[in-house]
């Protein structure tokens, strides 16, 4: 969620973040710290405005509603099924604004056996296989230095909050962009995926190697590491 919505509010989409009162997102509590500030929090939600809200609340969940009524797009990452308990799912949003587009991240998606279970990046990184490829050839499975699992899931929701836009251009109408972040991040395995499938061997990692082309790597030298990529003959020559 909020790395979607950083994405849009760079694009300079106008953003309204909900937050909860009194303790207000998670992230604000991550570090590094700027002051009394999280650095983490400021980065991912620049550009941004912030209102706190009790949803459970009847005047809260007014307010909110309000901003449904004018706004084009509601982008939110509670557990399925969150939304709905709380008498705010899509079914009854798109009547108080049918040009609405509801995108909703979570884990495993609205449906499946797993839609219930909660999910953070490293789960989706590990369970895709993607830490499985990672890593110096014979080590332990690793975690891709950055938030892979939340970043490619954003990269997603913004894809599919701009085609159901673009549809709305069209048709004049709204409609449910279901993002599971396992889903995005299984998408993104590249070539790994289709290696196994000819080979029926799991691929394992290979340090700064490519798997199809030589030389594509780095080198230790002297005095530091030197990077060579050459994709094709021409460029050997």
């Amino acid at each position: 969620g909020p790395f979607a919505t950083m994405i849009l509010a760079d694009m300079g989409a106008s953003v309204i973040k909900i937050e909860r009162p009194g303790t207000g997102d998670d992230s604000r509590a991550y570090g590094p710290f700027q002051g009394s500030e999280s650095a983490y929090f400021m980065n991912i939600n620049r550009n941004k405005k912030s209102l706190c809200l009790d949803l459970k609340n009847k005047q809260g969940k007014e307010v909110f509603l309000n901003l449904v009524r004018q706004s084009d797009v509601l982008v939110e990452n509670f557990r399925p099924g969150t939304m709905g308990k709380m008498g705010l799912g899509y079914d009854f949003l798109e009547k108080l604004n049918p040009r609405l587009i509801f995108v909703s991240i979570s884990g495993f998606g609205n449906d499946g056996p797993y839609s219930q279970r909660a999910a953070y990046d490293i789960i989706v990184q590990a369970m895709s296989g993607l830490m499985s490829i990672t890593g110096e050839a014979g080590g332990e499975p690793t975690r891709v230095g950055v938030s892979s699992g939340d970043l490619v899931a954003a990269l997603y929701a913004v894809i599919g909050t701009l085609m159901a836009l673009r549809h709305r251009e069209k048709t004049g109408e709204g409609q449910w962009v279901d993002i599971a972040m396992l889903d995005c991040q299984v998408s993104f395995l590249e070539n790994a995926v289709s290696r196994f499938l000819i080979s029926g061997v799991d691929p394992v990692p290979i340090g700064n190697r490519h798997p199809s082309i030589v030389p594509f790597e780095s080198f230790s030298t002297r005095d530091s590491m030197l990077v060579v990529a050459v994709g094709n003959d021409e460029l050997w020559k």
